[in-house]
C-alpha cells in the first residue's frame, strides 16, 4: 500500500490528482470518521464498489479455475474485503485507509436511511413487526445523524436506497466468489 502522500490517480483529463485533504481531516484528533464525511465521498464509495465488484468477480473466475487447495485458499482470499479495498482505493483516487473509512462510515448510516425492504423482504412480515422494526431504524438513525453532517445526509437521503441495494450486491457477490453461497 502506497502512503497518503504518495498515491496519485490519473484524473480524466490526463492530469495527477491528489486527494490529501479528506485524508488530512480524517486523521486530526477531535474530528470523528462521521464529521470527517463529505457529499464528494458517497461518489467515491458508489465508484469504489464498481470496482470492488470487478474485484470480486475477477476473484471467483479464479476460484472456479482452481486446481489446488493453494490456489482456492488464495482465490477465497481475493474476495474479501481486505484484498478488495485496493481496487476501490485506486478507482476513487484516496488511499486504502480513507477508502476504507469512507465504506464503513457511509455504509452506517445508509443501512439506516434506506428503506427496510432494501435489505429483506418485509411483505411477508407481520405489520407490527414490521413497525418495530422500521421504529428501530428511525431512533438509530436519529441516534446516530447528528455525527455527520448535514449535507452529508441530506445528499445520501435521495440515494440510501440505491447505495444500500449497490453494497448489498457487493456483499453477495463477496459470498459467491469465495464458494459460501451457489
Amino acid at each position: 500500500m502506497e502512503a497518503a502522500t504518495d498515491s496519485s490517480e490519473v484524473g480524466e483529463a490526463g492530469e495527477g490528482t491528489k486527494e490529501a485533504s479528506p485524508a488530512a481531516v480524517a486523521s486530526t484528533a477531535e474530528t470523528t470518521a462521521e464529521s470527517s464525511m463529505t457529499v464528494e465521498d458517497i461518489d467515491r464509495w458508489q465508484k469504489g464498489m464498481v470496482a470492488e465488484l470487478a474485484a470480486v468477480r475477477d476473484a471467483g473466475k479464479q476460484l472456479k479455475a482452481a486446481k489446488t487447495q493453494t490456489d482456492t485458499l488464495t482465490a477465497m482470499s481475493a474476495a474479501s474485503e481486505v484484498a478488495t479495498r485496493e481496487a476501490g482505493a485506486r478507482a476513487t483516487g484516496v488511499d486504502e485507509s480513507r477508502y476504507g473509512l469512507i465504506a464503513s462510515t457511509l455504509s452506517a448510516v445508509v443501512r439506516y436511511l434506506a428503506p427496510l425492504d432494501a435489505d429483506m423482504d418485509v411483505s411477508k412480515l407481520p405489520a407490527e413487526m414490521r413497525t418495530a422494526l422500521q421504529t428501530d431504524r428511525e431512533q438509530s438513525l436519529a441516534r446516530i445523524s447528528p455525527s455527520y453532517p448535514k449535507a452529508v445526509l441530506d445528499a445520501l437521503r435521495p440515494r440510501a436506497a440505491a447505495l444500500r441495494k449497490q453494497e448489498m450486491a457487493l456483499v453477495g457477490e463477496r459470498l459467491r466468489a469465495a464458494g459460501m453461497v451457489p
